[in-house]
């Protein structure tokens, strides 16, 4: 049996939308199961970001007494929420280490504190030690706790226009380098001090009587000696400035002083003894015999009669 071609494409036609229904109903069920597996699926929360902050870490061991500055110190990202006890820099410069803090860990809170005692900020195997001070020894008294100075002497000689005068020339030389000051009068390092808005003392500084400087044990005697015989001078260091430099001793150039004449001696004459004397003779004893009227020497102290 043969179809015409109006039944063909009567055919073709059913057969294209029972394709197109086919496809559609697939695409019907694929998305219904897409909308049930995401309905099942429960919506996850957005990350929180992790807040971070610049701690601070010890760039290099730090002991037990020493006044912590900013060379010391390094910033570290970090989270406060993980290290509640870590410090920031504006919290530990300034402050001394009541123990000992290992390079590279991050420095607590309880590690460092505001003490005003000397003591404390003695750093560990060193001295304290003071001399007194002038505006001239003291660089016009512009010399603050926490410089680095260099101690020099000068012995006085016979050629000294005042003080105490020696004997020879006068001589001069670098007696310690690089030592730190601890303390000016009563103002201790690391302690605060009155500024004004801009960061300047408020008011000039009153001039301190003494200064004290950390050294070690050697170095105290050596200080102490020097400053029995001789006048101490302080020069300050530029901060970065670490050069230990190799200073020869001065002397003055003023010629050697003529000691006063001396009065020729004389030569010491020996006065005359006078001769001893003789010793008197005792005058003659003479002893007589008296019978009655006769009259006889029978001795008269000499060995004959």
């Amino acid at each position: 049996m043969r179809l015409g071609l109006k039944a063909k494409l009567t055919i073709a036609l059913g057969l294209a939308a029972a394709c197109a229904f086919l496809v559609l109903g697939i695409r019907e069920l694929r998305s219904g199961a897409a909308m049930a597996r995401h309905a099942a699926t429960p919506a996850l929360p957005a990350k929180t970001p992790v807040s971070t902050v610049l701690l601070v870490q010890a760039a290099r061991p730090i002991r037990t007494g020493e006044t912590i500055t900013a060379a010391m110190i390094r910033n570290a990202a970090g989270d406060p929420a993980r290290y509640p006890r870590a410090a920031t820099a504006a919290e530990v410069v300034g402050k001394v280490a009541t123990r000992d803090i290992a390079a590279w860990a991050l420095i607590a809170r309880d590690a460092v504190g505001m003490e005003s005692k000397l003591a404390i900020r003695v750093p560990m195997g060193m001295r304290a030690i003071s001399i007194d001070t002038t505006a001239e020894i003291a660089v016009a008294g512009l010399v603050r706790p926490g410089d680095r100075v260099d101690v020099q002497v000068v012995y006085p000689g016979a050629d000294a226009i005042s003080g105490a005068r020696g004997s020879g020339r006068s001589r001069a030389q670098a007696l310690l380098q690089m030592v730190q000051v601890l303390a000016v009068g009563e103002v201790v390092l690391g302690t605060p001090q009155g500024s004004g808005a801009d960061g300047s003392l408020s008011s000039p500084p009153q001039p301190a009587r003494t200064v004290t400087l950390a050294l070690t044990p050697e170095q105290v005697s050596t200080l102490s000696l020097a400053k029995s015989i001789g006048a101490l001078t302080l020069s300050l260091r530029n901060p970065a400035d670490n050069a230990q430099v190799a200073v020869a001793m001065a002397a003055s150039s003023a010629p050697d002083p003529v000691p006063p004449p001396v009065a020729p001696r004389m030569a010491a004459v020996p006065a005359s003894v006078p001769a001893p004397r003789a010793a008197p003779r005792p005058a003659p004893h003479a002893i007589e015999l008296v019978v009655g009227d006769r009259r006889e020497t029978i001795y008269s102290g000499s060995a004959g009669r």
